[in-house]
């Protein structure tokens, strides 16, 4: 079974706004299904002025890609209800040869990124007449020495404390956000308020924010759309990489996240493979950074935390004073839950949920890991999560039912199961991670993540859940 994708641009009427993207594509129902893509680049192309380089077909690329990701749904598109097999035609850019060079790469790393088999079709397009005029804000590249993504995470808002303080005198660090959603805005747009309005890293920061992503309402006939957003992380990298490029072609992309998640071992068999998200995964980012190498692009991909769990990443900034007391008064305001949309299935009433402006589920992985590093410098703060896992309410480790409890039932059947050497370094190697050198810096790292977790859990949990781990 395979799909294939055309891709339309019509050219806007006015040099103020960037034209129409629009996908269509044959679905299992056998008609034609075609959504419009919303994609703003404004405060991108404020900051570049450029839309004709190698980075900006980059930036079209990674759009193009993110929202056929969104459009296509695995369970209909697919032999076996997850890998897909997608063909993109008519992808426009404007330096086509550069392009054609990196076709191959690019399908290496997207299939890896989001376990399905992508063939990407490029064509020459015309020069885009994108030229806003109104509203628009100056830069000097000159003032600005690094790029970090920032998404208003934990990680990103660490990286975010790491960086700045340790810029050259006068030189600026510059944010690099995606908005789609407008959840993860918010938390964005309340760490930096906090930051001025305290007067944080004063003239020491600017953001930057790509708005990109399908139009729903755009449809022909109303479609089903993926929700698992594999590619996200590639539309990130690209607009970090369209900035650091302005820079300098020396500039890195700096993608904070700790290390656990980017390797993302298998908690359980289930959980092998592509089905195991791949976002920041080393042998993506290797894979992404050779295409960016063979299309010409020279700025690196950078994760300085690659080596280091969330509470390692905790307990590192907070050796210093300054930055832990900056940590300290930001980090209720960051958020590092993958599901806080599906506030019904909390423990914690709507009322409890609104009068305290609780935004973590508590049982994703995500929110574990949080609480793991958190409680490393006594913030673990069970008042801040809509359900405690280690005291469940509605929420109930037995009952087979409930999709809330898989997370934690598969970290401490993995703590009990597969928490050894050989299983860990043998799904790392299933994942792409051979070299020796990295096996072993990587099998540590995990093994030392997951001790950390069991550390939390004899200082907090229950018995019943301790024995569940094998503690």
């Amino acid at each position: 079974m395979e799909t294939r994708i055309n891709i339309n641009y019509t050219p806007s009427k006015t040099s103020e706004v960037f034209g129409l993207f629009t996908l269509s594509f044959q679905g299992s129902d056998g008609k034609v299904h075609s959504v419009d893509t919303k994609f703003n680049p404004k405060q991108l192309w404020e900051f570049s002025r450029d839309t004709s380089s190698v980075a900006f077909d980059l930036l079209v690329l990674s759009m193009i890609v993110y929202n056929v990701d969104r459009a296509v749904l695995r369970l209909s598109n697919s032999d076996d209800g997850w890998k897909r097999n997608l063909i993109l035609l008519n992808v426009p850019v404007i330096n086509l040869e550069d392009m054609n060079k990196g076709r191959e790469a690019f399908n290496k790393a997207i299939n890896f990124l989001t376990g399905d088999n992508w063939d990407i079709h490029f064509i020459q397009a015309d020069s885009y007449s994108y030229n806003p005029t109104k509203k628009v804000k100056e830069y000097n590249p000159q003032f600005f020495e690094k790029v970090a993504l920032f998404s208003g995470g934990l990680d990103s808002l660490i990286g975010f404390i790491d960086e700045a303080s340790t810029l050259s005198i006068d030189k600026k660090i510059l944010l690099v956000s995606h908005m789609e959603l407008g959840k993860e805005h918010s938390d964005q747009k309340s760490i930096l308020k906090y930051c001025r309005e305290n007067n944080i890293f004063s003239n020491k920061y600017e953001q930057v924010l790509l708005n990109a992503g399908l139009k729903p309402h755009s449809w022909n006939i109303k479609t089903p759309t993926e929700s698992t957003f594999r590619s996200r992380s590639l539309l990130f990298f690209a607009a970090g990489i369209y900035i650091a490029n302005k820079i300098s072609p020396q500039c890195q992309l700096i993608v904070p996240e700790n290390g656990t998640i980017s390797i993302n071992i298998p908690l359980d068999s289930g959980r092998r493979s592509s089905c195991s998200t791949r976002t920041t995964h080393p042998t993506f980012i290797k894979r992404i950074q050779e295409a960016l190498y063979t299309i010409g692009i020279s700025n690196s991909i950078y994760n300085p935390y690659r080596l280091k769990s969330k509470a390692d990443m905790v307990l590192e900034c907070c050796q210093d004073t300054s930055k832990k007391a900056i940590l300290k008064s930001l980090v209720d305001l960051s958020c590092s839950c993958a599901k806080r949309g599906h506030n019904v299935f909390w423990d914690k009433s709507g009322i409890e949920i609104r009068n305290a402006k609780i935004k973590h589920c508590g049982m994703c992985l995500p929110c574990l890991y949080r609480r793991v590093a958190l409680d490393t410098i006594g913030l673990d703060n069970e008042a801040l999560l809509g359900t405690d896992v280690l005291h469940g309410i509605k929420f109930n480790l037995d009952n087979k039912h409930q999709k809330r409890n898989r997370d934690f039932n598969a970290l401490l059947y993995f703590l009990k199961n597969r928490m050894n050497e050989r299983t860990i370094r043998q799904e790392l190697f299933f994942n792409g991670i051979i070299e020796k050198q990295e096996l072993d810096e990587y099998t540590s790292l995990a093994l030392r993540s997951y001790r950390q977790v069991i550390n939390w859990l004899k200082k907090k949990a229950t018995n019943e859940i301790q024995i569940r781990a094998g503690i």
